[in-house]
């Protein structure tokens, strides 16, 4: 504290040199006395000066303007002894000074020199007998000793003030402490690491021992047993039993105004003091509640740093052969389950990664005050695990597709073989069903090839596309590299020796798949160039079957159609109506024929082309097209021959039929004739002679015609 305190000036307060009883004087301010006493000559200014400093400081502000009514007791003194006090007061502190009273010594000499010498101050002085004291100051506020009836016990006076001021020191010293804590408290540092965090709440929890220490309730306690004493309820017990009844009523704080008015400043130190550590614990638990989210924030932080780690270095080891798809089925397999056993692994660390980021949403429920900051790391992590994710996917893919290729291509080069020998007919059958059973298979065999190689083609370019994909997933930009307040490790720079240049690692694999296709390119092609050769070789021999076959069909009518029939029509009828019965019935028969020759035309002309394409024996061939032409030639003369002998046979029976009808009409028009009178002229007998005569010719003549015929016929059926 800056005031002085009564324990500074214990021992010029024990020597009575001045009191300040509480008195006031009948303007209210506060009443400075100095009894008589013989301690006066030993007493040195610097004692004074120390004195009235700290007795003139009690009093409250408003007190000390109204000033200090100063009260020397010189009965019995002298002005030496009474001088080096009015000097104190007038050089250290005239300001406060109102008025000095000087009671009249009892020596006349010193009355005489007091009077002279105390004017020269600039307070008012006034040498005054006790008995016009009171009308200046009361005499219910004049101590015992200047007949007034103030009960003043000094003793105790000095024990109420250092046991005051002591209460006062104590509770300053404990706001100080306190004030000292919350400062402590209010720093909002926070850790930067789980290391600094946990030595933080570690020293908060040491805090809070130092806030509870603190002596709140033993100066609360003092505090308690000052205000009781002040208010008259207890003595001085506790300080000095052997105080009288008398001295107990003197001692009641009741009775001084200077230690009344310290009651307000107890009762705020009090306050103060039980506030401050509430609010101090109260302090303390809200920064408990930070420092805990500074915690599970760093430990949150550290997770998310471990798990982070973790991916960036098995990221690394992915990427050392993530493009790797094998030369084999064999390899091929092996890297899939290598992988396999890579992702089932990793599922660990994703129910870790899980768990992290469930303790991130739990923060951010609690209202967590670097909520933000959570949810960056936590969205950092997550876009992490997702994207060495997404490459296992792509990986996995890629290992299936590779596995499903490699097998069928495997298979497909296993099978070029069997293909190839499979595609070579050798001695074809000679029956046309056993050949279109034949053809049939090779067409199948054609299919199951071209299937396989399809099968092959096409995952080949799913292979390269999952490949490309995969390459570009893991060649995205990764996450940052600062890894300062949980930043996590950069995918940059990270790649293994299969990475770190794309098309470099997507070349290396889709190469070998090209080559792999090439390959199988080659051996489609080859078996396709075989297969076709043979195709041509078993449809031309279907083709010369077919040809021999459909020739012999041509051959078969003929002989169980054609020759049947003119076998069996051999006649040319007896009369007009039966010749052209016959007649009608062979130009039926030979439309019916026109198909056989025209299918005979047309397998004339399939002879010529298998002939030329040299597949088939020419001489055989052309054996037979000469026997089908021959023997067709032959029996279509023979229709022709029929044909032409039904048609001599209509015409003379046509003939004669025409002529025997002449011959009646003839004979009819002759009987008429006769009846009729004979010409009565000569030129009608000459026209009667001449028209007899070109009837004779017309019947010579007719009767020639049909008789032409009839030789022309007759030497036909010989």
């Amino acid at each position: 504290m800056d005031s002085p305190r009564a324990l500074d000036v214990l021992p010029l307060l024990q020597e009575r040199l001045a009191e300040l009883p509480g008195a006031r004087d009948r303007r209210g301010g506060p009443v400075l006395f100095f009894p008589a006493t013989p301690r006066r000559e030993r007493a040195k200014p610097e004692d004074y000066r120390r004195l009235l400093q700290y007795l003139l400081s009690i009093p409250c502000e408003e007190q000390r303007e109204l000033g200090f009514a100063v009260v020397i007791d010189m009965r019995g003194s002298t002005w030496s002894t009474v001088k080096p006090i009015l000097k104190v007061l007038q050089e250290h502190c005239n300001a406060l000074i109102h008025v000095a009273y000087i009671i009249k010594p009892d020596n006349f000499w010193q009355k005489q020199r007091t009077s002279l010498a105390s004017h020269k101050y600039k307070f008012e002085t006034c040498l005054i007998g006790l008995d016009a004291l009171p009308k200046s100051i009361d005499t219910s506020q004049l101590t015992l000793d200047l007949d007034g009836s103030l009960i003043y016990d000094h003793a105790h006076w000095i024990e109420m003030r250092l046991a005051l001021e002591d209460f006062l020191w104590q509770a300053a010293d404990l706001l100080d402490r306190l004030d000292d804590l919350q400062e402590d408290l209010s720093r909002g540092d926070l850790a930067d690491d789980l290391a600094g965090a946990k030595a933080a709440l570690d020293l908060h929890n040491e805090m809070k021992k130092k806030i509870l220490k603190a002596p709140v309730e033993e100066v609360d306690l003092v505090g308690q047993r000052l205000l009781q004493r002040l208010s008259g309820e207890g003595g001085p017990s506790g300080y000095d039993s052997g105080y009288s009844g008398r001295d107990s009523e003197a001692s009641s704080g009741t009775t001084n105004p200077d230690l009344q008015a310290c009651v307000p400043d107890i009762l705020q130190h009090l306050e103060a003091g039980r506030t401050a550590q509430q609010q101090l614990l109260s302090l303390w638990a809200h920064k408990k509640a930070r420092l805990d989210q500074c915690f599970q924030l760093r430990l949150f932080e550290q997770d998310c740093d471990k798990m982070l780690d973790w991916i960036c270095r098995n990221r690394e080891v992915f990427l050392s052969n993530y493009v790797e798809i094998g030369h084999s089925y064999q390899l091929a397999q092996q890297l899939q389950e290598e992988h396999n056993h890579f992702t089932a692994n990793s599922m660990n660390a994703f129910i870790n990664i899980n768990r992290v980021l469930g303790a991130a949403s739990r923060l951010l429920e609690t209202g967590h005050y670097a909520a933000n900051r959570i949810r960056h790391v936590a969205g950092r992590l997550e876009r992490a695990w997702k994207e060495f994710a997404a490459g296992l996917d792509e990986r996995n893919a890629v290992l299936s597709l590779s596995v499903m290729f490699h097998h069928k291509a495997e298979q497909y080069v296993e099978s070029t073989p069997a293909w190839s020998q499979a595609c070579e007919v050798g001695n074809a059958p000679s029956d046309i069903s056993e050949l279109e059973a034949a053809i049939h298979s090779h067409q199948s065999l054609y299919e199951a090839m071209c299937q396989a190689y399809t099968e092959v083609h096409s995952t080949s370019k799913k292979l390269l596309y999952q490949l490309d994909h995969l390459v570009q997933v893991c060649n995205q930009p990764g996450m940052e590299s600062d890894r300062k307040h949980g930043e996590g490790p950069s995918y940059e720079g990270s790649r293994g020796s299969g990475g770190g240049n794309p098309a470099a690692d997507y070349s290396e694999g889709a190469g070998h798949v090209l080559n792999v296709i090439h390959q199988i390119l080659n051996h489609h092609r080859a078996l396709e160039q075989r297969w076709h050769s043979n195709k041509i070789k078993l449809h031309q021999r279907l083709a010369l079957r077919l040809f021999q076959g459909d020739v012999k069909q041509v051959l078969d009518w003929l002989d169980n159609h054609g020759e049947v029939f003119l076998c069996k029509n051999t006649g040319i009828g007896r009369s007009l109506a039966k010749a052209r019965v016959y007649q009608k019935s062979h130009e039926h028969f030979e439309r019916v024929a026109q198909n056989t020759y025209t299918n005979a035309e047309k397998l004339l002309t399939a002879a010529e082309e298998l002939a030329q394409t040299g597949e088939c024996k020419a001489d055989e061939i052309y054996s037979v097209a000469r026997q089908l032409e021959t023997r067709v030639a032959s029996f279509a003369a023979r229709v022709e021959e029929r044909r032409h002998r039904l048609d001599l046979a209509v015409a003379f029976y046509q003939k004669d039929k025409e002529f025997c009808s002449w011959l009646d009409s003839l004979r009819q028009a002759v009987a008429a004739g006769e009846e009729e009178v004979a010409a009565e002229t000569l030129e009608a007998a000459e026209r009667l002679l001449e028209q007899g005569d070109q009837q004779r010719e017309q019947t010579l003549a007719a009767c020639n015609s049909t008789i032409a015929h009839g030789e022309s016929l007759v030497q036909e059926l010989r």
